[in-house]
C-alpha cells in the first residue's frame, strides 16, 4: 500500500485490521501450543497467519478500491451541471428587484467622462489664471493662440507646425519661465523641464535661448519681485489675484 494515500479516513479501518490480525494470530498460536507444538513452531504459525491476513487485506483493498467503487460510481446518476456555453448571459436586469453589475464598457465610459470633466475643470482654472497674468501683455489674437496651446498641453498633443509664436510686452523672460513651471506643476504632466520646448515654441521671446539655460531658470526661490512668480498652489494664488 502506498503510504502517501493513507489519510484520516483510511487510518481507522487499517488499525482495526491490524488489531484483528494480531488477536487472531495470537489465539491461533495459543491453540498450536495447547496442541503440544513447541514455541518455535507456534511463533512460525503466528508469522504465517499475520502474512496471510496482510495478503487478504491487500487483495480486498485493490478489488474494492480499483474495481468495485469505480463500478458503483458509474452506476450512480450524474448531476446535471450546465456547461459554460449552456449558461445564459444576461445583459439586462431580468429581475427588477435584483441589482445587476454594470458592464465593463459602462464603467470605462463613466471613468473616461469623469477624467475629461476634471481635466476641463482644471483647464478652466488655469485659463482664468492666464487671462489675469499673461493676458494684459499680449494681443487678443495672441491670447487666443495661447489658450489653444495650453489646451493642447493638457491633452498631451503636439503643437501645430505652423504655429505663430506669441510675443509679449513688459514681461521678462523669467516671468515666462515661471509661467511654464506653474503650468507643469499645476497639471502634473511629465517632468517640469519637459515644458521647455513648449515654452520656446509658444513664446517668440524665448525662441533663441539655450534650452539648458531655460531649464535652470524655471523656478526661482525669490519670485515675488517678478510679475509672474512661481507658485505651488495655483488656485489659492488665483483667488488672491481676483481679490
Amino acid at each position: 500500500m502506498n503510504a502517501k494515500k493513507i489519510d484520516s479516513f483510511q487510518l481507522i479501518p487499517l488499525m482495526i485490521v491490524i488489531v484483528t490480525t494480531l488477536v487472531m494470530a495470537t489465539i491461533i498460536r495459543f491453540i498450536v501450543l495447547a496442541a503440544g507444538a513447541d514455541t518455535g513452531t507456534a511463533n512460525l504459525v503466528l508469522v504465517i497467519v499475520i502474512g496471510v491476513c496482510v495478503i487478504i487485506y491487500l487483495v480486498i483493498s485493490v478489488v474494492v478500491g480499483e474495481s468495485f467503487i469505480p463500478w458503483v460510481m458509474k452506476k450512480l446518476p450524474k448531476p446535471n451541471v450546465p456547461t459554460l456555453d449552456e449558461v445564459p448571459i444576461s445583459t439586462g436586469n431580468d429581475d427588477p428587484t435584483k441589482p445587476t453589475l454594470p458592464l465593463i464598457a459602462t464603467l470605462k465610459e463613466e471613468a473616461e467622462k469623469l477624467f475629461i470633466a476634471r481635466r476641463k475643470e482644471k483647464l478652466n482654472v488655469f485659463l482664468e489664471y492666464t487671462h489675469l497674468t499673461v493676458g494684459p501683455y499680449v494681443s487678443a489674437e495672441g491670447l487666443e493662440r495661447l489658450r489653444d496651446c495650453i489646451a493642447r498641453y493638457t491633452r498631451e498633443e503636439a503643437l501645430p507646425d505652423n504655429l505663430t509664436p506669441i510675443r509679449t510686452d513688459k514681461l521678462s523672460n523669467f516671468d515666462l519661465f515661471h509661467f511654464g513651471w506653474n503650468m507643469a506643476e499645476y497639471f502634473d504632466i511629465g517632468k517640469k523641464y519637459e515644458v521647455v520646448p513648449w515654452l520656446q515654441m509658444v513664446f517668440a521671446n524665448l525662441k533663441d535661448l539655450e534650452p539648458s539655460y531655460i531649464k535652470g531658470k524655471l523656478y526661482t526661490s525669490e519670485t515675488k519681485r517678478f510679475t509672474i512668480p512661481n507658485t505651488t498652489d495655483l488656485p489659492a494664488y488665483l483667488a488672491r489675484l481676483k481679490g
